[in-house]
């Protein structure tokens, strides 16, 4: 793509730049439909476990001290990979 249709589809929305933590600003495809009853907005994804402690709390309903608990557990640590030798 050259520059003139790199700017035409940034400014119809059809592709957006989104900025993400670990991988930096990357272009994504957007929306180029606007209803205006219904505004879009294209976001990162989450990262891996971004919303644990929130979904622990506020959909299961575990307390502070239960979700402490699980952390130490060690269940909520990403998995550890091994090399096969």
């Amino acid at each position: 793509m050259d520059d003139d249709q790199d700017q035409s589809l940034g400014a119809t929305g059809t592709v957006v730049e989104v900025d993400h933590p670990t991988r930096g600003k990357y272009i994504s495809v957007g929306n180029p439909i606007e209803l205006s009853d219904s505004p879009s907005e294209v976001a990162r994804s989450p990262l891996l476990g971004e919303h644990t402690d929130e979904i622990l709390r506020e959909v299961l309903g575990f307390s502070d001290h239960q979700v402490a608990e699980i952390h130490d557990s060690g269940a909520l640590d990403p998995p550890h990979m091994q090399v096969a030798e």
